[in-house]
């Protein structure tokens, strides 16, 4: 059994509070949120985006995984 990184469960609490019924973000929307560029997100190998049929996507288990 893996243990959680420090912060995770506040992390991901405020993200279901800012997005709630929502699993999975847009690129756009973890933009916004993290107030950073998205090419400098994808150049974060440890950024959790994943391309899905041409689109980027993070789902925010990973994301508050990331910003633990």
């Amino acid at each position: 059994m893996s243990r959680e990184k420090a912060l995770f469960r506040d992390n991901l609490e405020r993200l279901r509070e800012l997005f709630p019924g929502v699993e999975v973000l847009t690129m756009e929307e973890t933009c916004k949120l993290l107030r950073m560029d998205r090419r400098t997100l994808l150049a974060d190998k440890s950024c959790p985006a994943r391309k899905v049929s041409g689109k980027y996507i993070v789902p925010i288990v990973k994301l508050a995984s990331y910003l633990s």
